[in-house]
């Protein structure tokens, strides 16, 4: 009876209560982006076609009993002014309406801006950071590993092209940046951040649990396509070899907890899978 009490006891502190996926639209990319694919002797004297593949861009809104959590921030309906001519080249928008914004996949589940509580980012590389200004006057606690921080500063200061954006880290230094410095926070009851690089230095991936003792896992761009779960392996975005191939393990050991369910941001299935908001994920 004592086990039954706590058990019910622990459902209550969880509290995660909705989860909700809101759908920014789609981008395009060459598949060699994320998965390997070398060129064959064969293919210099006829080469094959590069391959393209439509990817979604997602974030989720975890309605929990302490406060409402933005995990990432999609792409805004700015985005062609926003990025960089190179981007839009690499990774053009072919997808994205008025129903995309951000305003209006909040509004369909009663939410406001300044409803958000955190916003925990699994990296700030642009196509996750686009709709920041939104939430400058509210203010929320702002999640980011302090290791992205860093790297996402550096890559400003030395001019690289892609894919940090200076006016999305300019916004930041307005906002209650909250720097993650271990590679393990549990931000609330039931909502767990973890450390593990691969892409960025500082990507991390967010497990949620729910009061129906359903786990969530959102990879972040850790994983672009779910084929890397059978190849472990990723194409040009891999950042750090080493932990990508270790860490790669842990994710497919969390994966295997009952009732656990994994959402990749980008991919190309992923509205097949789950629901979009206002349906929220049991």
């Amino acid at each position: 009876m004592k086990t039954n009490l706590n058990h019910k006891n622990n459902k209550r502190n969880m509290s995660v209560n909705k989860i909700y996926l809101l759908d920014h639209g789609k981008i395009s990319a060459d598949l060699a982006w994320f998965l390997p694919t070398p060129m064959t002797e064969e293919e210099m004297k006829n080469p094959k076609p590069r391959n393209w593949t439509d990817v979604s861009v997602m974030s989720a809104v975890i309605e929990h009993k302490d406060g409402i959590i933005l995990f990432d921030t999609g792409i805004s309906e700015k985005v062609r002014e926003k990025w960089p001519q190179i981007a839009l080249s690499v990774f053009p928008v072919t997808k994205f309406s008025d129903e995309n914004r951000m305003e209006n996949q909040l509004r369909q589940i009663g939410l406001k801006p300044e409803d958000i509580h955190f916003i925990v980012f699994s990296h700030l590389h642009l196509d996750h950071t686009g709709n920041l200004d939104l939430f400058r006057s509210a203010k929320p606690a702002v999640i980011v590993h302090e290791k992205e921080l860093k790297y996402s500063l550096l890559n400003v200061w030395l001019n690289k092209p892609v894919p940090y954006l200076l006016k999305d880290l300019e916004i930041l230094r307005e906002m209650n940046v909250v720097p993650m410095s271990t590679d393990y926070l549990e931000l609330l009851p039931g909502v767990e951040l973890y450390l593990f690089g691969g892409h960025t230095p500082g990507s991390i991936i967010l497990k949620v649990r729910t009061q129906n003792d359903n786990n969530y896992i959102f990879t972040g761009d850790f994983i672009h396509l779910p084929d890397e779960l059978d190849f472990e392996s990723k194409g040009w975005l891999l950042g750090n070899a080493e932990e990508y191939y270790t860490r790669i393990r842990l994710l497919k050991a969390l994966m295997k907890l009952p009732r656990t369910n994994v959402i990749i941001t980008h991919d190309p299935k992923l509205w097949d899978k789950y629901p979009k908001a206002p349906k929220e994920l049991k």
